[in-house]
This record gives C-alpha cells, structure tokens and sequence, in this order.
C-alpha cells in the first residue's frame, strides 16, 4: 500500500507538472501571435506571420486538454488508493529532490534478506517441516506414557443401583513391532515436504537478488537522467530568451523561436518524468528491500 501510494503520489504531481508546461507552453505561442498582431499592424509582418503564429497556438490548445485530462485520472487513482469516495482530492507536493548515491548491491540484497516478510515467513514454513521429519521418525520408536482418569459411575440393575467416584492412573510402555512401514512413508513425505519447502526458498532468495539488482539499476538510471537534463533546461530557456530577443529585432526567424520553445518544453517534460521516476525508483528499492516504513 505504501509503494503504490506513493507512485500515485508522484503521478499526480507529475500530472500537474506537465500541465503547468503545456499551460506555459500556450502562454507563450499566444504572446507570440500579439507579437506578430503588433509587427503586422506596424508593417513589418505579413499576413503569414500572423496565420502562423495562430495556427501554433490552436495546436498547443489540445495538449493542455489532454494534460488537464492527465491530472484529473492521476487525481481519481489517487483516491482509488486511499479508498476515498471524493475523486476531487488534490495532493501538494514538489518532484525536486536531491540526488543521493545508491546503496551497493551486496548491502542491499543483506537487507532484504532480513526483512522481507515473506522470505521470514518461508524460513519459518522450512523449520516447521525439519521439525514435522522429526516427529515422523518417532513413528516407530518405542513409547512411555503416562495415562490417569477421574469421573463417576452408576449402575442400575433391577432395584439395585450403585454409584460413586472413579479413577486410574498408570505408566504404559508400547513398541511398535510391525507398522506395516506406515512410519518409514511418513518419514519420506515429511523429507519429500522439506524438500519442497528448501526448493521454494531458494528459489525466493534468487527472485528477490534480482529484484534488488532490477530496482538498484532503475535508481541509478533515473539518477543519471536527472543529473544529465538538470543543465539541459536551463540551456534551452537561455536559447528561448535569445531565440525571442533575435525574433523582436528581426535577426531570428519563427521557426527557431519554435524550435526553441519546443525544446524548452521536452526537456522540462523529461527532467519531470526522471525526477518522478527517480522518486518512485527509490521507493520500489526500500519496497524490495522490506523497510519501506520503517
């Protein structure tokens, strides 16, 4: 429950994220088009600047819908997971997180060793059947007990009847001769189930190494990717200011100023999308590693 609600989490602000961008995105394709309102009222643009910069901004128009849409599904998952009745809950929060080195894998898989739940309750399942194969072999040896009774009787035989308290007590020693070796298949079961249960928890140990193997790769591969695109953006708002300024004074053309705002928009879609999944990967890792909570 708390790994999935937290990648709902980060889905929703994810979800906001790249709605904020392609609100932005449309702001500026509609400052573009009263830029070239203004310059073809004062002459200096043509008729095509101005269809251009429309056209642009009807096409940023149905991205907007689909990430209000976006927000909206994240939002109702996200009460589906808190088993809320009320699909309009909003959440807070903010994908900026710092980037930390990842455990090292032998660390890793030692922790999950000792704290996931099911490999305890597999070793647990294995002792109970070492001790089930004891029990088994007691099948044919020979048996000491002590056996006692208390209680009361009464019989009634015609008009004569007697009654009173009772009891007996004694030590009995057995010893099985010839069990028709009902004992020695039991043993063989019992050691066929230990058997089992050792095969079923090595197998579990193997699934779990490479789970905590799959979730250290995915931590380390969203953290380079934020590493990576965390320059990218500023870059590209630095090439969209120039490409903007160049545009005004008529040294740039609208095709780079799109391109410009276009790559604006990818790089900051992507470093949103590493941060969240940096964020979930880190979550998957303490999941796999059965401390998530702790």
């Amino acid at each position: 429950v708390r790994r999935d609600v937290s990648s709902g989490f980060y889905d929703v602000v994810l979800a906001k994220r790249l709605r904020a961008i392609a609100v932005e995105n449309l702001a500026q394709r509609e400052r573009h088009l009263e830029e070239a309102r203004k310059r073809y009222d004062l002459g200096t643009a043509t008729d095509y600047d101005v269809l251009a910069a429309e056209v642009a901004v009807e096409n940023a128009r149905p991205e907007v819908i689909r990430a209000d849409n976006a927000v909206k599904s994240a939002r109702q998952k996200m009460a589906f997971l808190l088993a809320e009745s009320d699909y309009d809950l909003d959440v807070s929060g903010s994908l900026e997180t710092e980037i930390a080195p990842p455990p090292a894998y032998d660390e890793s898989l030692q922790t999950a060793l000792d704290h996931r739940p099911d490999l305890i309750g597999l070793a647990h399942r294995e002792e109970v059947y070492r001790e089930l194969v004891k029990i088994a072999r007691a099948g044919d040896k020979p048996r000491l007990d002590f056996r006692a009774d208390y209680g009361s009787r009464k019989y009634l035989v015609d008009q004569l009847d007697s009654h009173g308290k009772t009891w007996n007590a004694g030590i009995y020693f057995s010893f099985p001769i010839f069990d028709g070796f009902k004992s020695r298949g039991r043993v063989i079961q019992a050691r066929s189930d230990l058997t089992t249960a050792e095969i079923e928890t090595a197998k579990a140990r193997d699934r779990v190494a490479l789970e905590v193997r799959t979730a250290l790769d995915a931590v380390k591969e969203s953290a380079e990717i934020v590493t990576a695109l965390g320059g990218t953006v500023d870059q590209a708002q630095r090439l969209l200011q120039m490409a903007e300024k160049g545009f005004e004074y008529g040294v740039k053309t609208r095709l780079e100023v799109e391109d410009a705002q276009l790559n604006l928009s990818q790089a900051e879609g992507n470093l949103a999308r590493a941060r969240r999944d940096y964020l979930v990967a880190r979550v998957t890792l303490q999941w796999v590693e059965g401390i998530l909570g702790e």
